[in-house]
């Protein structure tokens, strides 16, 4: 693309200004794919799918390996609350403390009235399990007398003999199986204030009941979710690091709710602020050491990674400090492949957002990070397929990144290895499942290769090795129909051919080059065929090219039936090709005869509607045209002169059409031919 050549000049995606040169020299016109697409880069990204994450049908914490803190949940092993009894003050003189007994007494006898009224009624009730009894609203009520209280605001604070008659009489119920129930005791005792052993038995119940997905609507209307967040502000990480395993993980897992209604409610009370801070109390902390900080780590990552899916969170991400603190996270954490695992795959999702990913692209301690991950962790595809992922999307979107990694990283050298080993694995007998994760990574190595070489430094730079390998991979890939990697592969091809001259190692393939290319246009697949028809607009500048393209006879023949096609970008990179044959005399005996009614009905389908498309049509008929057209000629084809006349003379009347770049760029063209075909004019070809 920028890439229909003649009389050694290119086109440019500059339009057509208007100029003081002859016809004859080639004048500006935008790019082929400028047909298809608002951005119409010539020099443009390969885009990919994203990394597939199997959703998490278990709800599990962790999902690749097995850990002490994920055991067998005992939920009867709650232990009696600890209260530390108040110490009196030395400056409480006698006074002071008289008026706070008098006091002191006065609320006891109101709360004991309170106590025996209300409370005791539904404690008895549910301890004694009296037939017929509903456990639920028996709950229900003993949470609203506990409110109006205020016991569970801490307005009023509950002595410690009551506190703990009412959580035993709580946990005698946690054997039951009805998850309200469960989940209102569970909210009901975190709001009574529950530490250690305590808390972490309440989270794990908690968990426990997220990994049904049928509680997800209990969860909000029970408001649990506001409870954990709660426990998650008040409570320190350092203190309770097993307690914040089960409630981070069960805020992960209700997160990742298909509506994302949850997600949004945890959003809108600032879980990310929340998350962000133990992330860093995780980074910084000495108290947490190996495995515990590890599944921290993992529940904390899994939450962002989750919450990227609702629409609040980019601008809130990107707000946050997470980007510089998962480089120090990959970093202290390198040997763990767990962690690293979720932090590319958080990376990957943010790596999607515009101010996330620009964020990624300048912290250049991090892309060197993804990269050594790359170079040393070969044997785990999964880790490898997120960070080329991450490295794709990067690259594809920041030229300053990409050439950072090729100066300091050998951005290009690592994915070639990595091509290397994966390219062989491509034969092996294996499962599905393997070939289809070693066909991603190749699919998202040969992205980032691709990428880079937008750069025109680090394009003119290519080595043998590596266009071998391109030519190699896409041999494989069309041949087992994988088109991803053909289409990555066309796509780095057509960024070299744009960026390299003559004399140039890319250059100098041109002859293996045209020969794989050729096979490609075989290949029943369209896309393929726009991106290999791109790669040999840029090659057929050089007479060599265009002989070996003549000498087969099938390839004139392909690119001339797809002027025929409904689709423009098919038909604007075949004109492109048929340009540069046509420039050379010694091929218009290959042409077929219909190429100049095909041409003219390609002007009359697409006139104004595609200016590049019209225009570039035109070039095409003038190269065809200008050695034809004689007296007998003329004469001969009079019905098809007649039509392309009349159809030129209409379109270039203004009362057609005076968009601004349809008088500059078709008319001149337009106004030429139609000398040519009046007077036999002596023109160049274009």
């Amino acid at each position: 693309q920028h890439y229909y050549i003649t009389n050694n000049l290119r086109f440019s995606d500059k339009g057509m200004a208007k100029s003081k040169r002859e016809f004859y020299e080639l004048p500006n016109i935008a790019t082929s794919s400028d047909i298809i697409n608002a951005a119409r880069h010539s020099i443009r990204a390969a885009g990919t799918s994203r990394p597939y994450t199997p959703s998490e049908n278990k709800r599990s914490l962790f999902t690749t390996r097995p850990t002490s803190s994920s055991s067998s949940i005992d939920l009867t092993q709650l232990t009696e609350l600890n209260v530390t009894p108040r110490v009196l003050s030395p400056i409480d003189s006698p006074q002071t403390q008289k008026r706070e007994e008098e006091q002191k007494n006065k609320e006891s006898s109101n709360f004991e009235a309170y106590w025996r009224s209300k409370i005791t009624p539904i404690l008895a009730a549910l301890n004694m399990e009296i037939e017929n009894v509903d456990i639920l609203n028996q709950v229900e009520e003993l949470s609203e007398c506990l409110l109006r209280g205020g016991f569970l605001t801490g307005s009023v604070v509950l002595p410690h003999q009551y506190k703990v008659k009412v959580f035993q009489c709580l946990i005698n119920l946690l054997d039951k199986k009805d998850s309200r129930l469960l989940l209102k005791i569970s909210r009901l005792l975190l709001c009574l204030g529950v530490y250690e052993k305590n808390l972490i038995s309440i989270s794990k119940l908690i968990f426990k009941l997220t990994r049904c997905e049928n509680n997800d609507a209990i969860f909000l209307e029970e408001k649990t979710v506001h409870s954990l967040l709660n426990v998650l502000n008040q409570q320190k990480i350092e203190d309770n690091g097993l307690a914040f395993v089960y409630c981070i993980g069960a805020l992960k897992v209700l997160s990742a709710n298909t509506d994302n209604t949850i997600g949004d409610i945890l959003v809108q009370y600032g879980v990310l602020q929340v998350l962000e801070r133990h992330l860093v109390t995780c980074n910084t902390s000495n108290e947490m050491k190996g495995e515990l900080k590890s599944s921290l780590l993992i529940q904390i990552l899994g939450a962002f990674r989750n919450l990227c899916d609702i629409p609040a969170t980019e601008k809130l991400l990107a707000d946050t400090g997470v980007c510089e603190q998962l480089q120090y996270t990959m970093t202290h954490h390198y040997n763990d492949s767990e962690v690293l695992l979720n932090s590319c795959r958080l990376l990957s999702r943010m790596s999607l957002f515009t101010d996330t990913c620009n964020i990624i692209s300048h912290n250049k301690h991090l892309l060197n990070l993804l990269l050594k991950v790359i170079d040393n962790y070969t044997n785990d595809p999964q880790l490898l397929i997120r960070c080329a992922f991450v490295l794709g999307n990067i690259t594809g979107q920041h030229s300053h990144a990409a050439l950072h990694l090729h100066q300091n990283g050998a951005v290009i050298e690592s994915m070639l290895s990595l091509c290397k080993v994966y390219k062989a694995k491509l034969g092996d007998k294996t499962t599905k499942e393997k070939q289809t994760i070693t066909k991603d990574v190749l699919c998202k190595a040969v992205r980032v290769i691709t990428n880079t070489l937008q750069n025109e430094k680090i394009a003119v730079s290519v080595t043998p090795q590596l266009i071998k390998m391109f030519v190699s991979l896409g041999q494989i890939a069309s041949q087992a129909k994988i088109h991803e990697i053909s289409l990555n592969v066309l796509c780095g091809l057509n960024n070299m051919s744009y960026h390299n001259k003559e004399g140039s190692v890319f250059v100098k393939h041109r002859g293996i080059l045209t020969d794989f290319l050729i096979r490609l246009l075989a290949v029943n697949n369209t896309a393929i065929t726009i991106e290999t028809l791109g790669v040999l607009g840029n090659l057929t500048q050089y007479h060599d090219v265009v002989e070996k393209l003549a000498g087969d006879k099938h390839v004139i023949e392909i690119a001339a039936t797809l002027l025929d096609s409904e689709n423009s970008d098919l038909v604007y990179k075949a004109c492109g090709v048929l340009i540069n044959i046509t420039k050379f005399k010694e091929f218009h005996n290959k042409l077929p005869s219909k190429i100049v009614t095909q041409c003219i009905d390609v002007l009359c389908d697409v006139g104004m509607l595609d200016v590049e498309l019209s225009t570039v049509t035109l070039y095409l008929l003038w190269n065809v045209l200008y050695l034809m057209i004689t007296p007998e000629e003329v004469k001969r084809r009079e019905d098809e002169t007649t039509r392309l006349l009349s159809l030129l003379t209409d379109y270039t009347d203004h009362s057609y059409c005076d968009i601004q770049s349809w008088i500059t760029q078709f008319h001149p063209v337009a106004k030429k031919l139609i000398v040519l075909l009046d007077t036999n004019s002596e023109f160049m070809p274009l």
